[in-house]
């Protein structure tokens, strides 16, 4: 599960005179299993308008998007921590339907004064912390320093459910299940890979964990396809051919849905797009053209709609021929041609002359090699 931590000071004036019941995972109130709805309000925190309201909105974004939304308001937790209870809480309830994992909880903890944003990993995309932060400081903090909870809870509500409902984002979250059926456990493990774990030696499994660790991590997507790539060709090299090579395909399938996966401006938080081949090239620097050209890199290219930011991710090929060249920096360097100026004998050595050249900058590096007799 992909976790989002968003640290709200409510900012309220005075101190909170509440009659606390320090809750447990176990004992907040499940909304789908006593009486129906999305919201857990055990300490009346909330008016009966503001949950009927909120129940109306996160029913009518499941309708639309699949995406499954639960909201619990609570007193106190004791000395619990709001983002490892959040966490345990969304995994007890398994928020979410069980094909996307797109679900989201918004916990909010009175006596701390803290909210937390816990999604699934089938949101992560739509819901990255840059946007999460700006929801919660945009919509929900200012009615929240006026004591209003309600209010601020439905106006965040209502932004999520504009993200989630936005076209470019229903076709990753939209589920197959449907229907307002009780929050169901989700699968931490792609149930494909489960076999593998349990056969495999321990060597593998640490592998195996530390391949969906990394891939669910919180790091860029770049740092996680860098992370995971060298395994490909290893994985291809030690496993070979036994049936564990599907895990061969797996990482070949996952490196290619870290690149297109779904990625947000961090300088504006608006929705970017990948380029294609041809249209990229527009945003690239001439030695990056003729890198994409020769093979030796390939460029992703990603922009939001009104070009206010743009992204350029590098990606190098381990089989390419060409080095950095010593001018222009560009991998585009590579060997030309050699000749012989003098043969060796068993009396004396011999000379080459060896011209490097860059396709790039049109760099030349002519070496002399000596010949062992």
């Amino acid at each position: 599960m992909h976790r989002f931590l968003i640290l709200f000071l409510f900012l309220l004036t005075g101190s909170l005179a509440l009659a606390q019941t320090a809750y447990t995972v176990e004992t907040v109130p499940d909304p789908k299993r006593s009486g129906g709805g999305y919201v857990s309000n055990p300490d009346l925190v909330l008016s009966t308008g503001d949950v009927e309201r909120l129940n109306t909105l996160i029913a009518e974004l499941e309708r639309n998007a699949t995406a499954q939304v639960a909201i619990v308001v609570v007193n106190s937790i004791g000395e619990d921590n709001p983002k490892e209870f959040a966490t345990r809480l969304f995994r007890h309830w398994g928020i979410g339907q069980a094909d996307k994992d797109n679900g989201l909880l918004i916990f909010t903890v009175m006596d701390q004064r803290r909210t937390e944003f816990e999604t699934g990993y089938g949101l992560e995309g739509v819901l990255p912390d840059v946007i999460c932060y700006r929801i919660g400081m945009q919509e929900l903090v200012p009615y929240f320093r006026q004591g209003q909870y309600g209010q601020g809870l439905y106006a965040a509500t209502a932004k999520i459910k504009e993200t989630l409902e936005d076209p470019a984002a229903l076709e990753e979250i939209r589920s197959e299940l449907r229907g307002n059926e009780p929050f169901r456990p989700v699968p931490y493990l792609p149930a494909a890979l489960g076999w593998y774990i349990i056969a495999t030696s321990i060597f593998l499994l640490f592998l195996l964990i530390w391949l969906l660790y990394t891939r669910f991590s919180k790091q860029e997507l770049y740092d996680r396809y860098r992370a995971i790539r060298p395994l490909r060709s290893i994985i291809f090299i030690i496993l070979f051919p036994i049936p564990f090579i599907a895990i061969y395909f797996y990482l070949k399938w996952l490196l290619q849905h870290l690149r297109d996966h779904p990625r947000y401006s961090k300088v504006n938080g608006k929705l970017m797009h990948k380029l294609d081949e041809q249209a990229d090239d527009a945003f690239l620097e001439k030695g990056q053209v003729t890198e994409e050209e020769l093979g030796s890199v390939d460029y992703d290219v990603w922009v939001t709609d009104d070009q206010d930011d743009v992204l350029i991710l590098r990606y190098a090929s381990r089989w390419a021929k060409y080095d950095e060249c010593p001018k222009c920096h560009y991998l585009t360097y590579s060997k030309q041609h050699s000749r012989i100026l003098r043969n060796a004998t068993y009396s004396h050595s011999g000379q080459r002359e060896i011209t490097f050249a860059c396709k790039n900058c049109n760099y030349i590096d002519i070496r002399m090699e000596t010949i062992p007799q």
